[in-house]
């Protein structure tokens, strides 16, 4: 259940907060007041996809905050992200700022969008007038049916088959490829592992290379170089080495005199071991530099190996050894492809004998539910002012296993007595859709674990009494779920338990979207309003009294109510 919702620079909203409370809740106020907006709202807390025109002009940020209850479900994916809910309730936040940012938190804490979207499904169900474009799309039947069937579980069941069946058989397809085509490309592979298997390409060896390159070309100005620096600290007449022994000595003769002549001898002796240490390394190192042209062209020869299989096979040496690797593979299952052909054929065969009979448990199990639904769905019209409705669902053999299963489900239906029921889809007007998907609503809520339901103008194409049942048969739903509707019909508002007022209020070039919950009077002079518009006259305020007097006032009567 929702709790709250506060929105902040979202759009023309510059702050407003609604508790819709329990029940019905109806949402009124004329065209562009900003309706729509708590729909977007609402669908950010669900995850969706930001749009930066929903920042306010002007603002820097834009906060939308969602309070709701907590159920098993909701706590347990909860927790297992981490989050605890607290006093059975949880927060969502979303925050979007004018430089991109887009931050969703969960109780304080930072969350992916995907956390948001894993709890939509749990949290609100929103039907706005597009939806009722599934019910024109023949595909998207199957959906509705295996909900109220609650065939969650054989679904998994069946999925996780038909994606093993394809997996294989994709991999079976891919090895009973054109012979020829096999040993040409048995033929490429050979090469290939043979010249890579042949360069035993080895990582770091490279760099390596690289650098004794270096030392190879530059190797007459190291060693110059480096023999002169001997020179300097050691073997020269007046070297490093013996300059500082001479200097010790005189340090040496004076150093019991004080103890910072001691100092400044053991220092300046640490200095003589340090520089003898590295005239012998010097020494050392220039015996073993030498120019060697031979050994150049060894490594030049290898680099440009290395560099030619890097351009062959990826750019880099792990891409060639990875290569390698997979070639070596693939060489493997097309040499041994009949084999592999035999093995992946009897498991196939297997998996259809599996996927046979959990997709006919599949079927039987729509089959029974569709009797049952189409009988619900057909009650639900009767009282939603179509009284000769007649509703059915169609289960046909699919031609091949499909990831819906065996089946195909379409719904049929007729307004008219004495006329045969049709595809919804070609039938139906919007009208009718609306009223359809209303009565399909009804009936899911019942096995829907979703606590909020959100009708976004449902009413729309009808008017009279078929929008009176409707309004009834959204207040009957409030009594088992949250039902919030946004409507331009009085017939919904005079239903409602909960009526809140949008309007947009323009003052200095500045336009603000506000929200009020009304009172009984208040909701008597917005139901006169939508029934004659602005101008409300005597007749429109008696209408509006009777009308809320007959819808939720009439049905409190005997009980106690304060708005």
């Amino acid at each position: 259940m929702l709790y709250n919702l506060d929105i902040k620079n979202v759009a023309v909203i510059e702050d407003i907060s609604f508790a819709p409370g329990d029940g019905m809740t109806v949402l009124t106020g004329e065209t562009g007041a900003g309706k729509s907006i708590i729909i977007d709202s609402v669908n950010l807390i669900l995850g969706a996809r930001v749009n930066k025109s929903l920042l306010r002009y002007g603002s820097d940020k834009a906060v939308v905050s969602a309070m709701f209850s907590v159920n098993d479900k909701i706590r347990e994916i909860l927790e297992r992200n981490g989050i605890a809910a607290e006093d059975d309730s949880f927060v969502i936040t979303r925050e979007i700022t004018s430089d991109g940012r887009n931050i969703a938190r969960i109780n304080g804490s930072m969350v992916q969008l995907s956390l948001l979207r894993d709890l939509s499904h749990l949290l609100i169900d929103i039907h706005g007038q597009h939806d009722n474009q599934a019910l024109l799309t023949p595909s998207k039947h199957i959906d509705f049916l295996d909900s109220y069937a609650g065939n969650g579980s054989i679904f998994d069941e069946y999925i996780d088959l038909y994606n093993t069946l394809k997996k294989d058989e994709n991999e079976l397809k891919k090895l009973s490829q054109d012979e020829q085509e096999r040993l040409s490309k048995i033929d490429l592979l050979e090469y290939q592992i043979n010249e890579l298997s042949k360069a035993d390409l080895v990582l770091g060896e490279e760099e390596e290379l690289e650098d004794e390159s270096v030392l190879i070309t530059n190797a007459e100005k190291i060693t110059e170089n480096i023999n002169d620096a001997y020179q300097f600290l050691y073997e020269s007449q007046y070297s490093a080495y013996d300059n500082i022994s001479n200097a010790l000595s005189k340090l040496s003769a004076i150093s019991g005199y004080d103890d910072q002549l001691l100092q400044l001898y053991s220092r300046l002796s640490d200095a003589s071991y340090a520089i003898e240490d590295i005239s012998h390394e010097i020494k050392d190192y220039s015996s073993k530099t030498e120019f060697d042209p031979g050994r150049l062209e060894e490594v030049s020869s290898r680099l440009d190996l290395i560099k030619k299989l890097k351009r062959k096979y990826g750019g880099s040496v792990e891409s060639c050894i990875s290569y390698l690797k997979e070639a070596r593979e693939e060489l493997d299952s097309l040499q041994n492809s009949d084999e592999k052909r035999e093995q992946l054929s009897k498991k196939i065969e297997k998996t259809y004998i599996k996927i046979s009979a959990v997709g006919e448990k599949l079927t039987q199990s729509r089959k029974k539910a569709a009797q049952e639904l189409a009988k619900k769905i057909e009650k639900n019209l009767h009282e939603l002012d179509m009284e000769k409705a007649q509703f059915g669902v169609e289960i046909t053999r699919a031609k091949e296993y499909t990831n819906k299963g065996i089946d195909n489900v379409e719904f049929v239906f007729t307004a008219n007595p004495g006329q045969p029921m049709k595809s919804l889809a070609s039938i139906a007007s919007g009208g009718e859709l609306s009223r359809v998907m209303l009565a399909m609503k009804t009936v899911l809520a019942d096995s829907d674990t979703v606590d909020t339901l959100i009708f976004d103008e449902i009413d729309t194409g009808v008017s009279g009494s078929a929008a009176s049942k409707i309004a009834k048969k959204l207040a009957l739903l409030g009594k088992s779920k949250q039902v919030i509707c946004i409507s331009h019909q009085p017939q919904l508002a005079a239903e409602s338990k909960n009526h809140f007022k949008i309007t947009k209020n323009i003052s200095k070039n500045n336009t603000r979207t506000e929200i009020k919950k009304l009172n009984k009077e208040e909701r008597i002079n917005e139901l006169a309003r939508i029934i004659d518009g602005n101008d409300i006259t005597e007749t429109s305020i008696l209408h509006a009294r009777e009308m809320l007097e007959r819808g939720f006032y009439g049905a409190c009567k005997g009980n106690s109510h304060s708005d």
